[in-house]
This record gives structure tokens, sequence and C-alpha cells, in this order.
């Protein structure tokens, strides 16, 4: 699933390509996606200029200048590729990846965004602006991992008030911190030297406050690479992200630890998968 960094690549790509282009239709063949129904979207969306983009936690919104916003969620497989007459034969559309088009952002100057989800799960609504941050998955949301305001004291308070979890459960928690998702968690427990499976309760400060900068340090490297691709995402420009040849130990059950050789562990935890190295991470 795409998490914040991919999210925020999305996101940062699409301001430099769509903002200030008038939206000229809308196309889906998977209207079951698409919120409040397809003539609902075309009518509240289609005539209306971009005036730019932004992230609130995993959403993708699209802010135009008739008081409505497109938003966005990528789910598990989703992802957005924009296209204009000039790379119409780019090599990367040819990827399997991106060729499972379910919804279409038509612009007037022919270019579009199209929206490539394997397993169908992504959504894409229309409102009024002024009630984006009243839409229930994103008014759940806790503060975002990236933000300002996640400062030292605030995780330090969160974690304080959820001391008999199990920190890798707390990590994914969106209505705490929003942002992170299953590779993230791993690999920021790692840095930080934290098994996935300990109970906050019994994490010293000193590793609170690294577990902190690490978060910080994986998200914006992440971020700085274009997201992680170990299946299904693709930037706007159908390429894949940078940070998967990074990961020390997100996916990499059986393999060596890239630091002390010791093999990394996978564990579930509910229904989701945890890496770790037992040496490394204590």
């Amino acid at each position: 699933m795409p998490e914040l960094p991919e999210v925020q690549t999305v996101v940062s790509q699409l301001a430099k390509k769509i903002t200030s282009k008038r939206i000229a239709g809308f196309w889906s063949d998977w209207e079951k996606q698409v919120k409040p129904g397809l003539k609902g979207l075309t009518k509240r969306a289609v005539g209306g200029t971009v005036l730019g983009t932004r992230r609130i936690g995993k959403h993708i919104i699209i802010n135009l200048n008739n008081y409505h916003s497109l938003i966005i969620h990528l789910k598990m497989s989703g992802h957005l590729l924009y296209k204009e007459p000039s790379n119409k034969d780019a090599k990367e559309w040819q990827d399997p990846m991106n060729r499972f088009i379910h919804h279409r952002i038509e612009f007037a100057d022919g270019s579009q965004v199209d929206f490539s989800d394997l397993r169908k799960f992504g959504w894409i609504d229309c409102v009024a602006t002024d009630q984006v941050e009243m839409l229930k998955s994103i008014a759940l949301l806790g503060v975002d991992a990236l933000a300002d305001e996640c400062t030292l004291d605030a995780f330090l308070q969160l974690l304080k008030n959820s001391q008999q979890k199990r920190i890798a459960a707390f990590l994914l928690e969106q209505e705490k911190i929003a942002g992170i998702g299953n590779i993230y968690r791993s690999e920021m427990l790692y840095r930080a030297g934290i098994r996935p499976l300990r109970f906050i309760r019994k994490i010293t400060k000193t590793e609170r406050a690294r577990l902190f900068q690490s978060m910080k340090d994986v998200l914006r490297e992440a971020v700085r690479l274009r997201g992680t691709t170990n299946g299904d995402f693709r930037d706007t420009a159908g390429k894949p992200g940078g940070f998967q040849k990074t990961l020390f130990v997100y996916g990499r059950e059986g393999l060596p630890c890239k630091r002390c050789d010791t093999i990394v562990i996978r564990k579930k935890l509910g229904q989701r998968s945890l890496f770790y190295c037992p040496i490394c991470q204590k």
C-alpha cells in the first residue's frame, strides 16, 4: 500500500504538472469507487481549474478554483500517471503495473491523469473544499508524521498515553500518527534498534527519542527517493521509486542483516508482517 512517502511523491509531482490546468472531463469504468457517483463527480469537478495539490495522511487533495476539491486515496495498489501528447509513447506505459486504468481526469490542453489500480480498492471523491477535513477518513487522522506539529514532545506524549501497546501496533494507528505503513514501520524500528514486539512501557526515554528521529529520517529519505516500489507503486511518470534499494529489513526474511550478517526474522502482528534483526534490535 502506498504510504506517506509515495503519496507525497505523487502530490509533489502533480503540483508541477497540473496546477493551472482546467478539467475538461472525467471517465471511469469502476463507478463503485467514485463518489458521489460518476455524474456527481463530473458535475462538481469538470470546468474547475487546479489551484494546487496537498497531502493529508495518505490522501491526495487537488484543490479547484470552483470551491471544490478532488480527494484520492490509492489504497492497496493504486497510482496516478500523468500523460500528455509529448510522452504518449513513453516506454513506461507498457509496464504491466501501469495498464490497469480505471479512472481518468482529462484536461483542456489534452493532458490527463490516469488512475491505475490492479485491485480496484482505490477511490476518488469530490467535495466542497471547506468540507475536505470533515471527511470521515480525514477527520479521524492524528498528527502527520512529517508535520511541524509532530514534535518530539508530542511524540513522547502519544507514547506515554499508549504504554500497554506494542510499539509496532502503535506506529500503524493512523488516529495517533498519520502516514506510517508497514514498510516504514519496520525500517524505522530497525534504525532505532528497537524490536517491533516490545511493549511501549518497556522502551526507555532515550530509545523513544531515537525512534522519533528515525521516523523523521526514514520518511524524509523515502520522499527524496520517490518512495518504495516492492510491487505496484509507480510515480506519475510511471517509474518505480528508489527507497527499496536501501531497505535494511523489510521483505528480507531469511537474508543476512546488512550490518551484522544475522538472519532477518519475519513475524506477524495481526495480519501484518514485521521484519527485524534479533541482534541489531533489542
